[in-house]
């Protein structure tokens, strides 16, 4: 009989050693949090190389990158469930015990559970699920959200991209639809979803990136956007 996995565990293996792991999960959401902006892709990892410095996640649908220097540990977690499926997942932790990048197993726990199983450390105490941070401003009122609905009505071609604490991912496209929940202004598409708090974006500042979001106190959030064309261009003109 096979040993069940405990629900939540530190991984026994080195950043890299977990990296080499990834490819094997099947379809993964990889995803980033900070300064009111949740940024995750969602698509089959093909390759995660290390080098001295950097962990990357590659793929058609993937492009992130982690500075190593950052982590410190790697945590296993196979609590999350939704709708009666199980979606376990990476959390790649700072010294503050802080997660600078997730990696979400979409296809369920098989292919998850057969990568980490010779690598399952100390087990953890498990952690209640916590969902976006609930915000009582509408995203309506949000520069970020305004962006978003700007960039909808061009149809134009985009870059948003968004880093933090040594961790960031990129994604292109059109922003076909803003949906407005629970104070978030959201992106949902089969590769990519975008949870953006309302609030969290006063401003833009254009520098050569694109334009850089801006919190209430004048600090860079992390989030990007960078028009791909004119069309884009034109539609974010006003904001910076």
């Amino acid at each position: 009989m096979t040993e069940t996995l405990p629900q939540r565990f530190l991984l026994d293996a080195t950043p890299a050693e977990v990296a080499a792991l990834l490819p094997a999960i099947g379809r993964a959401m990889v995803g980033i949090s900070g300064g009111g902006t949740t940024h995750e892709r969602i698509g089959v990892i093909e390759a995660a190389p290390c080098t001295a410095a950097t962990l990357r996640i590659e793929g058609a649908l993937h492009d992130a990158e982690l500075a190593l220097s950052r982590v410190v540990r790697v945590i296993g977690d196979r609590s999350s469930t939704m709708r009666g499926k199980s979606y376990p997942r990476f959390e790649f932790k700072d010294a503050a015990d802080v997660t600078l990048l997730s990696v979400i197993a979409m296809d369920g726990p098989e292919q998850y559970d057969v990568a980490v199983r010779e690598h399952v450390g100390a087990e953890l105490e498990t952690l209640p699920r916590r969902d976006l941070p609930p915000t009582e401003q509408p995203p309506e009122a949000d520069a970020g959200n305004a962006a978003l609905e700007a960039l909808r009505d061009s149809g134009g071609q985009v870059e948003i991209r968004f880093g933090e604490a040594g961790a960031s991912q990129a994604w292109r496209g059109q922003v076909e639809e803003v949906k407005g929940v629970m104070g978030y202004a959201n992106i949902i598409r089969p590769d990519f979803h975008l949870h953006l708090r309302g609030g969290s974006v006063a401003a833009f500042r254009r520098e050569a990136a694109g334009l850089v979001a801006l919190d209430a106190a004048g600090a860079a959030t992390g989030l990007v956007l960078r028009p791909l064309d004119a069309t884009a261009e034109a539609a974010l003109a006003r904001f910076g």
